[in-house]
């Protein structure tokens, strides 16, 4: 094999290497914008979540008060301490 050959061979090689290094790049590009979409996605999934918890516990106050008397002090337990958390929440938000 001459010397020209093996240089031939050489740079196909690293060609080779260089296609398979940008294939690579542009694999780890996509992952990340999928990731990006994903963490979004959560984010709101969170944010409905968080949502539907607090109108499930409004919901289930206003039941509390259409009930019996025992069951409407712990109904304005339920109240105090949400109103407390949104107080607390609101606190943060101004920081």
């Amino acid at each position: 094999m001459s010397a020209a050959e093996s240089i031939q061979m050489l740079e196909e090689a690293v060609s080779r290497l260089l296609d398979k290094y940008n294939e690579a790049l542009k694999r780890i590009d996509d992952l990340m914008q999928t990731n990006a979409h994903q963490r979004d996605e959560l984010i709101r999934t969170h944010a409905d979540l968080v949502e539907l918890q607090s109108k499930y516990k409004a919901l289930q106050t206003a039941h509390a008060l259409l009930s019996d008397s025992p069951e409407k002090d712990a109904a304005r337990k339920q109240i105090n301490a949400l109103i407390t958390k949104v107080d607390k929440t609101l606190e943060i938000l101004r920081e």
